[in-house]
């Protein structure tokens, strides 16, 4: 050790650590694998106890000593905190490294290394899909396994220039973080060609042979039961979504028949009736055809008491549209991150008042609710009115105009400036079309995981990427119950695929 050091290595450390170059790729790991003349040099290099502790003492040094001169000397504590890439020492063999000392293959004499092999998470490319990453992961659980319970510190690193098809351990591990893998067969081949050397390029008997044949046994038990259980796992998915399947056909089965048996009674064909029409509704609303779901909706308003006329708002229409919807299919209220640099009440979150699911359509579809009371409109005419009133005031705005209609004013009590004001149909109307172009370019860009970005922020919906599919919209602006106007907004193209959990 160098007198100027504190600890074996940190001059090396700290040399590492300063390097501008990848900075943002820096591990414990690939600190080991650029100074492992440190390793060989530093210690007593003799296969025994003594030097097994000695590393395990050196190896808690560094890790510690690595975060530590990376915290007080290249970042500040915001920084580590939010891009921190080193490892944390811990004494769990499941949550450290994979001690390896490593031996070249020889028929007469073994040198021997001490290098670590990364655990499952080390810095691997987030750019693998989730396929990719779980091989990558199966692979390393079974080189984990395989240290645990069996010497594969002499296959190591392999340095016999007389074998053709070289393999070894570093060779594998660097095929692993570099995503070479196409498939676990791929990974056991090379497995096995470690072994098939290692019997061809030492002798029967020979110390290096005997741990060979340990190795790939040990290797075969655990392959066979990893193996074993991702197929027994595959089969219980299979059989949940074969019984899934077969719930659901003897549901169908016993609606049919119940149907059947009751197709006299005239609440059964209402039932039936009601639902084709919602299922029609739904069908054209994903094709973008609006006027079957909105002429469904009048026929429902249609059937509302007149009393209620004084006392109906937006909560009432919002409770409406979504006993008209497929329930599978409908997400009310969807919970939206605005702005995550926003206080919340000032912008920072917002809500689509319905998020419609395409199912077997081809858009999925946002509407914007409005609801105006007559009573804000009627104030302007009357100060005082009773329910005959409301009910000739919706007759007459069933009928008239759209341009006349659209420049009448409605009054309204301003919780926020405390003070009554006053706005136009056509203003309310223009403000729901802003509003709605807003929501569904945070519903476009996904999921967020927190409250600080933007994006969909909601349990109920379960968002995955896919190929681009068409997002549409629609403001629909009812006044009274006798008198709907909408209005579709520009599509947006979205690359996920949304489904309701």
């Amino acid at each position: 050790m160098n007198t100027s050091e504190d600890f074996i290595g940190q001059n090396a450390l700290i040399s590492y650590l300063s390097d501008n170059n990848n900075r943002t790729t820096k591990s414990y790991w690939r600190f080991l694998k650029k100074h492992r003349d440190i390793i060989i040099a530093s210690i007593d290099i003799t296969f025994t106890s003594t030097f097994l502790d000695n590393w395990k003492n050196l190896d808690n040094l560094w890790t510690i000593q690595i975060i530590k001169e990376y915290r007080e000397n290249l970042i500040s504590t915001e920084e580590y905190n939010e891009k921190e890439n080193v490892v944390p020492a811990n004494s769990s063999d499941n949550d450290h490294f994979i001690s390896i000392k490593n031996q070249s293959i020889s028929n007469s004499s073994h040198s021997r290394k001490n290098i670590e092999i990364p655990i499952k998470n080390h810095s691997i490319s987030t750019e693998n899909n989730s396929k990719n990453f779980q091989l990558i992961n199966f692979c390393y659980n079974i080189l984990q396994e395989l240290d645990i319970k069996s010497n594969i510190h002499p296959f190591y690193e392999i340095s016999n220039e007389n074998i053709k098809n070289s393999m070894d351990l570093f060779t594998i591990i660097s095929k692993l973080e570099n995503n070479q893998y196409a498939s676990i067969e791929e990974f056991e081949k090379d497995i096995c060609l470690i072994f098939r050397n290692c019997y061809i390029y030492n002798d029967i008997g020979s110390e290096m042979h005997i741990l060979g044949e340990e190795l790939e046994s040990t290797f075969n038990k655990i392959w066979t039961e990893k193996i074993d259980f991702q197929v027994k796992q595959k089969e219980n998915l299979k059989r949940t979504r074969n019984n899934d399947t077969d719930s659901s056909s003897e549901l169908v089965t016993k609606q049919i028949r119940i149907l059947e048996q009751n197709k006299d009674k005239l609440v059964y064909r209402q039932v039936v009736n009601d639902a084709f029409l919602i299922v029609s509704a739904y069908e054209n609303l994903v094709a973008n055809n609006i006027l079957p779901f909105i002429e469904l909706l009048k026929t429902f308003l249609s059937t509302r008491s007149q009393i209620s006329l004084s006392s109906a708002n937006e909560p009432v229409l919002q409770a409406i549209v979504e006993n008209l919807l497929p329930l599978k299919y409908c997400i009310p209220e969807l919970s939206l991150v605005m702005d995550g640099t926003k206080l919340k009440g000032f912008g920072r979150f917002g809500y689509s008042d319905i998020f419609i699911l395409k199912g077997i359509g081809n858009n999925n579809i946002s509407l914007e609710l409005k609801y105006i009371p007559l009573v804000g409109l009627i104030k302007n005419q009357k100060k005082k009115f009773n329910t005959n009133n409301l009910e000739n005031l919706d007759k007459i705005i069933e009928k008239e105009d759209e341009k006349i209609l659209l420049k009448r004013s409605y009054e309204y009590w301003s919780k926020e400036h405390n003070e009554t004001k006053k706005i136009t149909i056509e203003e309310i109307l223009n403000n729901g079309i802003k509003q709605l172009k807003s929501y569904m370019n945070i519903i476009s860009k996904g999921n967020t995981n927190d409250y600080y970005s933007s994006g969909i922020f909601d349990k109920r919906i379960k968002i995955t990427k896919s190929n681009p599919n068409k997002l549409k919209g629609f403001v629909i602006l009812v006044i009274g119950f006798r008198r709907i106007l909408w209005k579709s907004v520009e599509e947006i193209t979205s690359n996920y695929l949304y489904e309701k959990i």
